[in-house]
């Protein structure tokens, strides 16, 4: 009997290991997918509940996690021709509206750079409307938001808009004025803080 028990035991036993055996399978292929999904940099899926809030006439940029205030910089600096819904290729103006972080860059002339998904879906639309960007373009850029990928940057309405520091740039003239071709900048010092709290997905206003 105890030998019968035995070999019931162990094809319960094997039974059990093939069934952990496939739960781990798809537990891997799960763990496969995700790394590769995150891997593609889409931004549709936000990260943590952080806020970016850009108030351009103030200068202002609060960090902020539901009613919590993380950090206030001031004074920032936008567009040196100011800001617009409305927004266009060189026209040194920083877009308004709501956007999401769309993709993190590690350097560049001003440092880390955190671009954001402009040209939204609102500004391509009017864009079309006014005959300055292609229907194909519109297209694009469509597609683009509904796959929470980065819009074409290259179209007649601008791009590569983002949140950066001031790399060798004159912290006086920072200080001063609204001084950038249309991204928002901060200190060095600030910017090493932001990337703490701001990932792709992070939610930026810019009003």
């Amino acid at each position: 009997d105890d030998g019968e028990h035995e070999v019931e035991w162990v094809g319960e036993c094997s039974q059990q290991s093939a069934h952990v055996g496939r739960i781990m399978i798809r537990v891997l292929r799960w763990s496969l997918f995700a790394c590769l999904f995150a891997a593609t940099g889409t931004w549709a899926a936000p990260g943590a509940k952080i806020l970016v809030d850009v108030d351009s006439t103030k200068r202002e940029l609060r960090v902020l996690q539901g009613d919590t205030v993380l950090a206030v910089f001031n004074p920032i600096s936008t567009g040196r021709w100011g800001v617009s819904e409305e927004k266009l290729l060189g026209d040194g103006k920083t877009p308004l509206g709501e956007f999401r972080v769309a993709w993190v860059q590690s350097s560049g002339e001003f440092g880390p750079f955190l671009g954001i998904n402009y040209p939204s879906l609102a500004r391509a639309e009017k864009g079309l409307a006014a005959n300055e960007i292609r229907q194909d373009e519109f297209d694009a850029i469509k597609r683009a938001h509904a796959s929470g990928r980065v819009p074409p940057q290259g179209t007649r309405l601008g791009g590569y808009i983002g949140i950066h520091g001031l790399g060798r740039a004159d912290p006086e003239i920072h200080h001063d004025l609204n001084w950038t071709k249309g991204c928002i900048a901060v200190t060095n010092t600030e910017m090493a803080r932001l990337l703490k709290w701001v990932k792709v997905g992070t939610t930026v206003k810019i009003h």
